[in-house]
């Protein structure tokens, strides 16, 4: 299955807005060619927030800049190590996330491993070329190492 087929098959949500996203074209540079990949981008009004199976969650800016930075949740999948996508969030539990892995459809949530930790402990990923203003204010899975 190719990642195309793979990445259609997604519902993955926006971690800041838990709004569904869509499938769109993605500007980008490849060796200073522009290019265009697919990728999920949230569906919020001036939300910057896009997702790629290969990648993860990650910020464009609206002019393509690249200088700045923002952090975005960084969950790893156990078995296989991919990226996984925020795919369920309970109003009713409001902490609660289902994060989903887009190559095996592994499941983990935030009730696994994050026993004792606050907020601020939450593991972040530095992103370099993306820009916007995610904040922490919900859990997200650390990063397990693999055997």
């Amino acid at each position: 299955m190719s990642v195309v087929q793979m990445t259609r098959r997604l519902r993955a949500l926006c971690y800041e807005h838990h709004a569904e996203m869509r499938l769109s074209q993605v500007p980008g540079k490849n060796k200073r060619v522009e290019t265009r990949t697919l990728a999920y981008r949230c569906t919020e009004p001036d939300c910057l927030v896009h997702y790629d199976a290969s990648r993860g969650y990650f910020v464009l800016s609206q002019n393509a800049n690249t200088s700045e930075l923002d952090m975005v949740p960084e969950v790893k999948c156990v078995r296989d190590g991919m990226p996984m996508y925020l795919a369920e969030t309970n109003p009713e539990k409001k902490g609660f996330r289902l994060w989903r892995c887009p190559q095996c459809n592994g499941v983990r949530t935030n009730d696994e491993g994050l026993v004792g930790l606050t907020s601020q402990e939450i593991p972040l990923k530095t992103v370099p070329g993306s820009v916007g203003t995610a904040r922490s204010t919900f859990p997200v899975v650390p990063k397990v190492p693999t055997r």
